[in-house]
């Protein structure tokens, strides 16, 4: 099954409904990156510490164990530096509560069932979880503290 297929089908009558399908399809794309690259760099390194205790057995030059040393090193420091550990569970979160939301407003279910404005609703719901996110995303990284 597509990660989409469970997006509810919203008309896209109202801005507010183009605004949750475009921000749970960037969110979900930002975490399938976020997963891919971690893990990634996860397997590189693992290879790489591989490569070291074999090359011990082979008699491989004096440079190549440090070499890839410093390559997991290097690729541990870019993991952290782009905080791929903590983005994917963020993201996906994110991602998940607005197809929640989106399913609320497709169902006139919870909040949305006795809402005057359905999408004024949704508008403010999305830009609440989103800012949510993005004040967390800064927080995580140390920068919204002044």
């Amino acid at each position: 099954m597509a990660e989409h297929d469970d997006f509810p089908k919203l008309s896209g009558d109202s801005p507010a409904e183009q605004l949750v399908a475009i921000r749970f399809a960037w969110y979900s794309s930002q975490a399938r990156y976020a997963r891919w690259a971690y893990r990634g760099i996860g397997v590189l390194q693992l290879l790489a510490a591989l490569a070291i205790a074999l090359s011990v057995a082979f008699d491989a030059p004096t440079w190549f164990a440090p070499g890839l040393g410093g390559l997991i090193a290097l690729a541990e420091g870019v993991r952290t530096l782009l905080g791929l550990q903590d983005s994917y569970p963020m993201y996906r979160r994110t991602a998940e509560e607005l197809r929640n939301e989106a399913w609320l407003f497709a169902q006139q279910a919870g909040r949305y069932a006795d809402a005057e404005d359905r999408p004024q609703l949704l508008a403010e719901r999305v830009v609440e979880i989103s800012s949510a996110e993005t004040e967390q995303w800064v927080n995580s990284f140390g920068q919204g503290k002044s």
